[in-house]
């Protein structure tokens, strides 16, 4: 009890991460986890394998461990560290939503990037918002990404273009509205985690998709009302009401056409983004390579993993998508 106490006040080593004790349990490599920083602004990371570095960002709702299988198929030649993005898993929980304007999360991010690989270029993956960050970190900072791989998302700034632009990218985002609404307390008082967990992974667990151990990990990664609520956090720093989405500032304010490898991965069967995401991407990043997993939806890391594997396997140059 004295311990948990004292992790809990920052003052000692937390309990281990169920989910890497699951991962080591299941998995081809040992996983390590660790901690950069303190109180509100610690991030938690999980790392496995060795090689030139692969830092991954997941979105909401979720944690590290949506990278599972990707840390699994190439922790043979890459050194693979996933995050647990600003306010989720047992990553710091900024209490004002101005702590999720998407320049202090690239900012945040740019500091772990220099903690965990010093002054390598990374290949920086994202999914969902995570996808979002990291390419619009990828147009801030270029120099520091190798390599940048985003699956299910847009950059920021076209994100916002689309919700200015395009009918179907603002009908397919008319969930948003009803998230921002929401306060911690609601979140609490309308079972907002469980209803997450129903709607993301539920169908994932019986369709066999994910074990019914992994299942529970994921459920419990929700089971917070202040982490859902940190989530939504993000939502509610990002995104104006869509009839203001033309005049919000953009960031980076000047993002010039973004050089470096891009590869995006969608799901022929997700419906969170609009069908003209891949061309308008492609119009403002020259060197992108676009995929598209048939039959797979929003959870394009783990619902066929040996399609996403070998996209990104492709992506970063390995002989046949794999790790020799």
């Amino acid at each position: 009890m004295l311990a948990l106490l004292a992790a809990a006040a920052g003052l000692g080593t937390p309990p281990p991460d169920p989910a890497v004790l699951h991962a080591n349990a299941v998995g081809r490599q040992p996983y390590e986890e660790g901690y950069l920083g303190t109180g509100e602004s610690r991030i938690h990371y999980v790392a496995t394998g060795k090689g030139p570095t692969v830092i991954l960002v997941h979105g909401f709702p979720s944690f590290w461990y949506v990278w599972f299988d990707q840390m699994e198929a190439f922790a043979a030649c890459r050194r693979m560290i996933a995050i647990d993005a600003p306010g989720a898993g047992r990553s710091g929980r900024p209490a004002g939503d101005e702590a999720y304007r998407v320049e202090r999360l690239a900012r945040r991010l740019d500091e772990a990037i220099a903690a965990l690989a010093g002054r390598e270029k990374v290949t920086l993956v994202g999914h969902d918002w995570g996808g979002a960050l990291a390419w619009s970190y990828a147009q801030w900072k270029p120099a520091r990404v190798e390599r940048l791989a985003v699956l299910s998302a847009p950059s920021y700034d076209l994100f916002l273009d689309l919700l200015a632009e395009d009918p179907e990218q603002r009908a397919a985002s008319a969930y948003i509205p009803r998230l921002t609404a929401l306060d911690r307390a609601s979140v609490a008082e309308r079972n907002v985690p469980a209803t997450l967990y129903e709607t993301a992974y539920r169908r994932m667990v019986e369709e066999g998709v994910l074990t019914a151990e992994e299942g529970a990990l994921f459920r419990a990664s929700l089971a917070d009302p202040a982490a859902v609520d940190a989530g939504i956090a993000w939502y509610r720093a990002n995104i104006p009401p869509f009839d203001q989405a033309a005049a919000a500032p953009r960031w980076p304010r000047r993002a010039k056409p973004l050089a470096l490898p891009v590869l995006l991965i969608e799901g022929s069967a997700d419906r969170t983004f609009a069908p003209s995401l891949a061309a308008r991407a492609k119009a403002r990043t020259p060197n992108l390579t676009s995929v598209t997993l048939a039959g797979v939806g929003h959870w394009t890391p783990f619902e066929k993993p040996e399609g996403a594997n070998a996209a990104l396997g492709a992506f970063i140059g390995l002989p046949g998508g794999r790790c020799p």
